[in-house]
């Protein structure tokens, strides 16, 4: 392999300045509606998954009418079967480039906080919740992602393993006010429950009334006569009041169905039912004949979860509330009668609706009157990990024009069973929009190509492409990331057997605020494999040197004979060591070198080993606190674990001198594999620090083929 240099500024100048501006789609594709697919979660009464239910004890009616099905199969959320099954009937993979599929595969989850309609106690109560699972719940294999309806965290709404990401978006997760105000009415606050009593010309006048009479509290003329032109004029004011609150929280649950719709639709290039979480304290589902049809918004988000195959829990945030909807901040007018109370008895449930209704339709559940969720996301988590794929296609013609179709599936004879189901889809819709563009390879220059794919969310597959980052304190450079870049063979096309192939690489590091904090770019030739030999592809390797902080890095190869592109994205931290905290680099798999100075680390960059082999790692401890005599006394220890189970567990190590370097205590250990079984699992090292009562811990994965 011979590496030459390729830096063109103009080239570069170009990919950093249009790899992150937000693209507009003007090409569109058409849904596939020669199959509709539903995925299906039965569950006996105790709320547990029922195997061993065939093709034969399902019935699917659409508006009425048997359908009978045309695929049938139980499926292990996050395995690669669920991936390959759901991947030819996903909508966007016609058009939308491939999306490479991730080295382990796992859950894909989604965390929607409604901050839009969402208590500072409330964000309080998603905090803990959102930490619990990050630390408790989480694996290495799963694909998360932290998202909010202001769009408050930028950059980091995107999917990730990494937990220290995570947390982080945890940790910027902060309230924001609701702010829906009328003309006002004396010192009192008119709730948008009784606003839509008033504007909804409802028989029941008693809420109109009670504000009137509050109208007319502060009125500087008083007057009891019903025609009045004082209280004609407090009516009116009533009237324009309730108005006013109706279109201003109508326009923010429109926000926030605007934000859930647009995650649906980008979570639908990636193949596999997704679970979300819809965090909020609920708002109403319908907002009154003058303001925006919400209604038939939220109709529009629920297909378009069912068709990027989301199921939906929701969660009201407010937790144990009183019956009556009391809220001391908001004071209600005087009502020595009751009247209020009376009117406002429905005013909790209307403002859990939609809620409800988001998770019924797209088959899952909410969970309501409680202050804890943890356990309920553990038990969500646990009760969607099986389901059944059930698909079948149109009959006659006339279903083919764009019609709501409603759908009931039930397992026939077990009325014991509990169905979880998509209730119903938009046939035939007239399009829907991709984030990427359709164009012809040959419409587009390489340089937009490589452009493209750094822009994109997502990982391209075209051309296989794997990256693995490392962090490192050296003493020369300071922080330093190593991205470790592999191009597999079968992504390389060669003219001949004798004529070198040639690739363009190109990457970029964003911070957190998704601006660039490095490039580099490349070109690499390769010459063919000898004949006979294994085509081990390419590997590249690039350092950094960074400042301490978040960071993604992208990195996307085009091959020039094919015309193909495949990229990588993965985030990475960076500890600040002038806090003088307890950190540690990142974990160095099959690491070769344990020199604290070196610079260069062989790394395995697919985190894949042999069952017969040893899995070795190394990672530097960093700010460990000295005894009295200068010494560090720090105690670490090795756990494997395997979809929560603990596999292996390593005996306590001990560092008790500063060695070579006192800055960078080195730190490895080699592990047998033989005992553990093929797959994936979780590396974990916890350091403990026992002069300065401190500990830190660090993760990774690894495979065992």
């Amino acid at each position: 392999m011979l590496i030459k240099p390729w830096i063109f500024f103009a080239v570069l100048l170009c990919l950093t300045k249009t790899a992150f501006a937000q693209q507009t789609p003007d090409d569109v594709i058409r849904t596939n509606t020669e199959l509709v697919q539903s995925s299906v979660t039965v569950v006996d009464k105790s709320g547990h998954f029922v195997e061993g239910l065939s093709r034969d004890q399902f019935e699917v009616i659409v508006d009425g009418k048997p359908r009978s099905l045309a695929f049938f199969e139980r499926i292990t959320a996050g395995s690669a079967r669920e991936q390959e099954v759901l991947l030819k009937n996903n909508p966007a993979s016609a058009t939308a480039p491939k999306i490479a599929p991730p080295v382990i595969a796992g859950r894909t989850i989604v965390f929607f906080i409604d901050d839009l309609h969402l208590s500072p106690d409330s964000l309080n109560r998603t905090r803990q919740m959102l930490r619990h699972f990050i630390d408790n719940e989480m694996s290495s294999s799963d694909n998360v992602a932290i998202a909010t309806a202001s769009g408050q965290l930028g950059f980091l709404e995107q999917f990730t393993n990494n937990e220290l990401v995570l947390n982080a978006a945890v940790n910027r997760l902060l309230p924001r006010a609701y702010v829906v105000e009328g003309y006002g009415s004396g010192s009192s606050k008119m709730t948008e429950y009784m606003a839509l009593a008033i504007d909804s010309s409802r028989s029941d006048d008693r809420v109109f009334q009670v504000h009137v009479e509050e109208c007319l509290k502060y009125a500087s003329k008083k007057s009891s006569s019903k025609f009045s032109p004082t209280r004609i004029a407090c009516e009116n004011q009533v009237k324009n009041n309730a108005r006013s609150i109706l279109l201003q929280a109508a326009e923010i649950t429109q926000n926030t169905y605007n934000s859930l719709a647009s995650l649906m639709r980008s979570s639908s290039r990636v193949p596999g039912r997704k679970l979300a979480f819809f965090v909020s304290d609920g708002f109403l589902l319908d907002n009154g004949p003058h303001a925006a049809a919400v209604r038939d918004r939220l109709d529009h988000v629920i297909d378009q979860a069912r068709r990027a195959g989301v199921v939906i829990y929701s969660i009201h945030a407010r937790g144990l509330v009183n019956a009556n909807y009391n809220d001391a901040a908001s004071p209600k007018p005087t009502d020595p009668n009751g009247r209020l109370d009376l009117a406002s008895v429905g005013e909790l449930q209307a403002t859990q609706d939609a809620l409800n209704a988001l998770a019924r339709d797209t088959g899952g559940l909410a969970l309501r009157n409680t202050n804890y969720f943890e356990r309920w996301v553990t038990n969500a988590l646990d009760e969607t990990s099986n389901y059944y794929l059930l698909a079948w296609r149109p009959e006659a013609e006339l279903e083919k024009d764009q019609k709501f179709r409603n759908v009931k599936i039930g397992v026939i004879g077990r009325s014991d069973l509990t169905v979880r189901a998509p209730r119903g889809f938009v046939q035939n819709p007239t399009v829907e929009k991709v984030a990427i563009k359709d164009q012809p390879v040959t419409a587009v220059t390489p340089e937009k190509q490589i452009g493209n794919a750094l822009s994109d969310f997502y990982s391209l597959g075209d051309v296989p492409v794997q990256l693995a980052l490392t962090y490192l304190s050296t003493p020369a450079n300071g922080p330093v990331v190593t991205s470790s870049i592999h191009i597999a063979g079968s992504g390389i096309a060669y003219r001949d057997e004798k004529t070198p192939a040639t690739l363009q690489l190109a990457g970029v590091v964003l911070n957190d605020k998704g601006k660039v904090a490095a490039s580099f770019s490349n070109q690499v030739n390769v010459n063919p494999p000898k004949a006979g030999a294994i085509d081990d592809g390419v590997f590249y390797t690039q350092h950094n040197p960074l400042a301490p902080g978040i960071y993604q890095v992208r990195v996307a190869a085009r091959d020039e004979q094919s015309g193909r592109v495949g990229s990588a994205l993965q985030w990475i931290v960076v500890p600040d060591l002038t806090k003088k905290q307890l950190a540690t680099s990142s974990v160095l798999l099959d690491a070769q070198v344990f020199n604290a100075a070196a610079t260069q680390v062989q790394l395995s960059v697919n985190h894949a080993f042999s069952r017969d082999s040893r899995l070795g790692y190394v990672l530097f401890v960093y700010n460990a606190k000295k005894d009295g005599s200068g010494n560090p006394h720090l105690v670490i220890q090795t756990t494997v674990s395997r979809a929560g189970q603990t596999m292996l567990t390593s005996r306590e190590r001990k560092i008790d001198n500063v060695g070579d370097d006192p800055e960078r205590l080195a730190f490895g250990e080699q592990l047998a594999l033989q005992t553990l079984a093929p797959g994936p699992y979780d590396l974990k090292i916890v350091i403990k620090d026992t002069v300065s009562g401190t500990s830190v811990t660090q993760s990774d994965y690894f495979i065992v083929r």
